[in-house]
């Protein structure tokens, strides 16, 4: 119970920094934060979109912005790092949400703003967006309005993976407008599709297989025959081909077809190889396996 409370305590610490943070440098896009416990202290990265305005004239605004979360999260010896988000921007779903509360405020219509940040993000690679606009938009009542495009996750491990969240409030006359914006990144890689790549990673190599366990089994046919040939003495006469009809299974029928391919003898019938023997007219190839297993010791016999 001590370590559960330990995440929690740390993961709460975190969820209000971050929205001590939103407050603090508002205006400047703030898009995000990483912290990392180091040696010498807490890294704290920020991601804006107007790195000036969170450093100040000589750095004395993230100075001060240091010391007080130092004081007020005890924080050991924070280093605040701020990172541009540059073209990246558009594809950061908390930068793109403050943008939109930010032209609500300056009078935009919801519909032209919910549009306008639509296309903004799809045209930086998104490939999915989805903008919620809640509140008094045009009456004394609340109601919700959507805008979407492209392929939108909602739920599952596989919206925590590839979908980013954004949210914030505009402030206006008639009430609180809340916006969220969910977007799909440019690189976001799909359960399906990994699937469809390993399974055609799969089926190659074990045709691959296949062919290289073939090949190797044909060579050490090959090479056992060559073995046998340099080992056997010479016979003095031939043996007639109509022995082979001692296999079982084998007929006079195919006597007649080897003599017809001018097969006269076993020695010849037994250099030849499997693909020799079913390229005969007539002959299958179960019956040239079965030649090719049984020849051997009707030949030593």
């Amino acid at each position: 119970m001590a370590s559960e409370r330990k995440f929690i305590r740390e993961n709460t610490k975190k969820a209000l920094l971050k929205q001590y943070l939103i407050k603090e440098i508002e205006g400047a896009g703030f898009g995000g934060m990483n912290i990392q416990r180091t040696p010498i202290g807490t890294r704290i990265n920020l991601i804006v979109e107007r790195p000036g305005m969170v450093i100040g004239k000589g750095g004395s605004k993230i100075k001060a912005l240091t010391a007080q979360i130092s004081e007020k999260f005890d924080v050991d010896n924070p280093q605040i790092e701020i990172e541009d988000a540059g073209n990246k921007a558009a594809l950061n779903a908390q930068i793109m949400s403050e943008k939109l509360a930010e032209a609500l405020e300056r009078g935009w219509h919801f519909r032209r703003a919910g549009h306008s940040t639509v296309r903004r993000i799809i045209g930086a690679g998104a490939k999915g967006v989805q903008v919620t606009i809640a509140g008094k938009l045009t009456g004394a009542r609340h109601r919700t309005e959507k805008f979407t495009e492209g392929h939108v996750k909602y739920c599952g491990e596989t919206a925590k993976e590839v979908m980013d969240i954004g949210y914030s409030v505009a402030k206006l006359k008639a009430g609180v407008l809340g916006v969220k914006i969910m977007l799909m990144r440019p690189d976001a890689v799909l359960p399906d599709e990994v699937e469809e790549v390993v399974l055609k990673k799969k089926e190659k190599t074990s045709e691959q297989k296949e062919k290289t366990e073939k090949k190797a089994k044909d060579s050490g046919k090959k090479e056992e025959k060559k073995q046998d040939k340099e080992e056997k003495p010479e016979a003095a006469e031939p043996t007639p081909i109509s022995r082979v009809t001692e296999i079982a299974g084998v007929g006079p029928s195919v006597v007649k077809k080897l003599e017809k391919a001018k097969v006269t003898s076993l020695e010849e019938l037994y250099e030849m190889d499997l693909e020799d023997i079913i390229a005969i007219e007539g002959i299958g190839k179960k019956t040239a396996e079965l030649i090719v297993k049984n020849l051997r010791k009707l030949v030593e016999g």
